[in-house]
């Protein structure tokens, strides 16, 4: 197969296929491209070139916008063409950082008859499989209960699993058997990617997922006053992308403008900013100050109106 459309909301997961993706096929790092699906010419004619280093080159193409019925490709077709005649040796592979895409669209039929539609899901069970397989591929052990252990205090971003899981094992060379001790002692408890899950969940009304990270932390000994401004951070972080993409600038702006270390994270940002429009990230951030204003006075729950907020966010 040489088309592959990748599609799930977590982006770590979408590196770590297609990272997987490059060992299978035998790809090197210097034979991996990147475009946006825009640039159609560019594309196709990379695709068509024969790689300076190896046989076979992998070209990544982000298509958030288009896989996701928000924004149309004027000159598509030109890649729909392609299909009927295509470089054997070069790999193209889709990718979109949504939940969902649309399927009526010819590109996405195209490449579910000649290649590979996949959506990749972060399922409990998920996790608890890569870190068996992870840790059995390297000789160690660990007990199924504190893989769930392990976890809860990780997170589920993939890079971040496997940074801590390379930890431990590196702590426990000798033995090789991870135990709830070690995890204790070594790995950090994480917030950041949960607190990113959680925004998302609430600015896509995903009620029952949101619900569930939000107890989680509660679980953790986080309370209203705590979360309620790291909410709004990451709610304010999204207006801001999302203005000044409005605006005219471009990527590489906005990660100047914002002091991003890597153009990408604003792709991805705007990726989720298609969900919401200004104003309604203004209106949620309102009731936030709201909230925290309540909450400082004394003359609310926290914890109950912040909840309230999660699941109406209007009200």
């Amino acid at each position: 197969m040489n088309f592959y459309l990748l599609y799930s909301g977590d982006k770590a997961i979408l590196n770590k296929e297609i990272n997987d993706l490059k060992i299978k096929l035998k790809i090197e790092d210097n034979d991996v491209i990147y475009y946006d699906i825009e640039d159609v010419d560019g594309i196709i004619q990379e695709a068509l070139t024969i790689s300076m280093f190896s046989l076979n080159k992998m070209i990544i193409i982000d298509g958030t916008s288009y896989f996701s019925d928000k924004k149309g490709v004027s000159n598509v077709n030109v890649i729909e063409d392609y299909f009927d005649n295509y470089n054997p040796n070069s790999y193209l592979i889709f990718i979109s950082n949504s939940d969902s895409i649309d399927s009526r669209k010819k590109l996405v039929k195209l490449i579910s008859s000649k290649g590979s539609v996949k959506n990749l899901e972060i399922t409990d069970k998920y996790l608890s499989d890569y870190v068996i397989s992870y840790l059995k591929d390297a000789g160690y052990k660990i007990n199924f209960s504190d893989v769930k252990y392990f976890l809860n205090k990780s997170g589920t971003n993939i890079d971040n699993i496997k940074n801590e899981l390379d930890k431990l094992m590196l702590y426990k060379i000798d033995t090789k058997m991870i135990l709830k001790d070690d995890i204790d002692l070594l790995v950090m408890e994480q917030f950041d990617d949960s607190i990113y899950d959680l925004v998302n969940a609430i600015l896509k009304n995903d009620n029952k997922k949101a619900i569930k990270l939000y107890n989680n932390f509660k679980n953790n000994g986080l309370d209203a006053s705590q979360m309620l401004p790291i909410i709004a951070s990451q709610i304010r972080l999204l207006f801001q992308v999302k203005r000044l993409y409005n605006s005219g600038k471009s990527n590489e702006d906005i990660a100047k403008i914002l002091e991003f270390k890597n153009v990408y994270r604003v792709k991805y940002l705007l990726s989720d900013s298609y969900y919401y429009s200004e104003e309604d990230l203004i209106r949620y951030l309102s009731k936030l100050a709201d909230l925290d204003r309540g909450i400082k006075l004394g003359t609310c729950d926290g914890d109950v109106f912040l909840e309230l907020f999660i699941i109406k966010k209007d009200m």
